[in-house]
């Protein structure tokens, strides 16, 4: 009888090894410390670079198995670049970088300490605020970057529901959060409602500026208008509506720039630290 022939698939043989892929950056001869990427990228790097420029590598003279590899959690992209930024050399630019790749830099940085990548990150990481706000929020509770978050609240605190930050924010930060959103909209829509008489309408259609328009634009004006450009495009649709009726139009440009001056003058938010909210 002939001899069966058995395929092998590596994705389920475990004796059959993933394919290690050197670094093309850091490959050195007098490497004395190996480290694998999730994804089976191999750097061999200089002890002494990891201790001098991060404060979450072991100390150089640290004993240590000279054949042991030492895996990491991080792809090898980020650790690639992260390693860039522990060596004497001009640092890569992260101006091209979209959200994605940078949070991951950001919170390796963060992980392993590398304080001069921590601030670069933070930087760029600024600029999209009003793009990506939620993310950029997630980040900074993670690692209770204050400043941050402190920047952050008067975009984002006016639309997005308590109930989807009770996983984001820890305690010490999801209570004077919740209080913030909830005095600040209680604020911005009492103005709303009470700072703009219009009696173009009889009694049981005045209502619709209240419960209607208003609530509208404001959430509108709060969720768009801060970060996407599509929200001008909105103040000229409601104002096209009413556009033969003059004192309609009228209120609804003043209703935009009622809430412009609110969102101008929103108060910061107070944040303990986390150490002082151990206390």
């Amino acid at each position: 009888m002939a001899d069966a022939t058995v395929t092998v698939n590596p994705a389920t043989t475990p004796d059959v090894q993933p394919s290690i892929r050197p670094s093309k950056i850091f490959n050195a001869a007098d490497a004395d410390v190996v480290i694998r990427s999730c994804d089976n990228v191999e750097f061999r790097l200089h002890k002494k670079n990891l201790e001098f420029l991060s404060g979450g590598f072991p100390p150089a003279n640290t004993e240590a198995d000279p054949n042991e590899i030492i895996q990491l959690t991080e792809s090898g992209e980020t650790l690639e670049l992260l390693f860039q930024f522990m060596y004497p050399q001009r640092f890569p630019s992260l101006t091209d970088f979209k959200i994605g790749p940078l949070t991951a830099l950001a919170d390796a940085a963060e992980k392993y300490e590398v304080y001069a990548l921590i601030h670069i990150c933070e930087l760029h990481l600024r600029s999209f605020m009003r793009q990506h706000p939620k993310q950029i929020l997630e980040f900074a509770a993670r690692h209770d970057h204050l400043e941050l978050i402190q920047e952050i609240a008067p975009i984002i605190v006016p639309y997005l529901p308590l109930s989807e930050l009770s996983t984001v924010l820890t305690p010490h930060l999801y209570t004077p959060w919740s209080i913030y959103r909830e005095c600040w909209l209680q604020e911005a829509i009492t103005k709303i409602a009470h700072s703009h008489p219009h009696n173009c309408y009889e009694k049981p259609d005045k209502m619709r500026w209240g419960t209607t328009v208003v609530p509208l634009t404001l959430h509108q004006s709060l969720l768009l208008a801060p970060f996407n450009h599509t929200a001008p495009k909105y103040w000229e649709s409601l104002a096209s509506q009413y556009e033969n009726k003059e004192c309609c139009v009228s209120m609804i440009e003043s209703i935009r720039a009622q809430i412009g001056r609110i969102v101008k003058n929103i108060p910061p938010l107070q944040l303990p630290a986390a150490q002082d909210a151990e206390k």
